[in-house]
């Protein structure tokens, strides 16, 4: 990525101007918020809302038939976390990135006892484009940022890189700028500007180091010459996006040596998660959106979709251990979910095709582990709750993306934030859950 393009995401957040007053820093030790987005729509059937095969749905030679919820285990082989009894998970496998068999036990059996699961979610859509604009803001309708922009907007309004994006729905509608770096590359060349490569630079340290004054005077006589608050925080963000090099620096600084040589560095929910890991510990970074494709299997289902659930659990199993080794196991948060789910059962193709029934899980820094919240019956229909109590209840509500963005938001310590109330409420009718504690 150029600097040009740095500086453009940058400046989006001139809309801040329209906010006076909104965008405060938190006082807080703050977590790194990692939100995973399985795009195309992810099949909780097949990992945290298990449903298998029954008798009924075996032929004559006993192999399951494209009716059967799932073809690769039975109902009764369902297993359980060993260490946490609520948790239940499909007992199959899939190959990673580097075509290694990852056992989805590994991840339950080692997380269970830290995980939320909430099951059942009513995605009200079989959209994609709508289905991830409402799991990342709680509106169905266009106009609202990210939840993970939000985050990123309140507590480091000032950083170049409060938020890093891999991509999925990542709408900032300037609260902050959102910044692609996935890659060392573009890292490098933004970071030393002034780097032509390895041996020279563009220009004499001296001369660049003038330059960079004389860019900052300029700008700071901009913003005293101007009267127009707009204009002034303008051209504070123009001169915060200019003097970004030094901070990525000090992002340089925190990544891993292995960063382009770890055997699972394919991993793209690792890769990434390493890079906001990096950020987070320079004091830059608040939360990173990470994006992981090809879960639409509307053909051979089975071949093509487990294994990139396995990709994905592993990643986020990697990022735990790489959480651990950077002594940041204790302030990370992690949120996982998809846009919505597949249909029980096959279709011609031996595809699954879209479902508006699905699941997210959360682990993390503050978040009671160990839970399952909401069910859906054997066909994945979703069974509603009680607001209160939060169990199954035949009076009670489905559970939506609006109610969970609700929930993280109160549990970001962010609902009254003037920006949310002002500009980005989730209000009317939506029932407040207490899904975290």
């Amino acid at each position: 990525m150029l600097r040009r393009n740095f500086l453009k995401y940058t400046s989006v957040v001139v809309a801040m101007a329209l906010y006076p007053n909104t965008l405060q820093a938190s006082t807080d030790t703050a977590p790194l918020w990692i939100f995973i987005q399985a795009s195309g729509g992810w099949d909780p059937t097949s990992f945290c809302d298990p449903k298998g095969y029954l008798e009924k749905d075996l032929d004559s030679n006993l192999n399951p038939t494209s009716a059967a919820m799932n073809r690769s285990f039975a109902n009764a082989d369902i297993a359980t976390s060993t260490s946490a009894p609520a948790i239940k998970y499909a007992p199959i496998r899939g190959r990673d990135d580097n075509n290694v068999d990852y056992e989805f036990s590994t991840f339950f059996d080692r997380y269970g006892s830290e995980l939320l699961v909430v099951n059942g979610i009513d995605t009200q859509t079989n959209g994609h484009d709508s289905g991830r604009r409402y799991m990342m803001s709680g509106k169905l309708s266009e106009g609202y940022p990210a939840l993970s922009a939000l985050i990123a907007g309140i507590s480091m309004p000032a950083s170049p890189l409060a938020f890093i994006t891999g991509g999925g729905y990542d709408e900032t509608f300037g609260v902050v700028a959102g910044t692609r770096l996935n890659n060392m590359r573009a890292i490098n060349e933004l970071a030393f500007v002034n780097r032509y490569d390895d041996t020279r630079n563009y220009f004499h340290q001296n001369d660049f180091e003038r330059l960079q004054a004389a860019n900052a005077a300029r700008t700071q006589r901009t913003i005293s010459n101007q009267n127009l608050e707009s204009i002034k925080k303008l051209a504070q963000q123009y001169g915060l996006a200019h003097s970004g090099s030094n901070e990525l620096e000090k992002l340089v600084e925190f990544l891993p040596d292995d960063i382009n040589t770890h055997p699972d560095r394919n991993n793209t929910v690792f890769s990434q998660g390493r890079f906001a890991m990096a950020g987070y510990k320079a004091g830059l970074t608040a939360s990173v959106n990470i994006n992981i494709s090809g879960f639409d299997t509307h053909g051979n289902h089975d071949a093509s979709h487990i294994p990139r659930l396995a990709r994905l659990l592993k990643g986020v199993d990697l990022l735990k251990q790489e959480a651990l080794n950077q002594g940041i196991s204790d302030n990370v948060i992690f949120v996982m979910g998809s846009e919505f789910g597949r249909t029980p059962g096959y279709n011609g193709g031996n595809g699954k095709d879209h479902w508006s029934v699905s699941s997210m899980m959360f682990m993390g820094k503050g978040i009671r582990g160990g839970r399952v919240i909401g069910s859906s019956t054997h066909g994945h229909d979703a069974q509603k709750i009680n607001a209160t109590t939060l169990v199954e209840d035949e009076s009670g509500i489905y559970i939506t993306y609006a109610h969970i963005n609700k929930a993280m938001r109160k549990f970001a310590q962010i609902q009254n934030d003037n920006l949310i109330t002002q500009y980005y409420p989730l209000s009317g009718t939506i029932e407040e859950l207490n899904i975290f504690s």
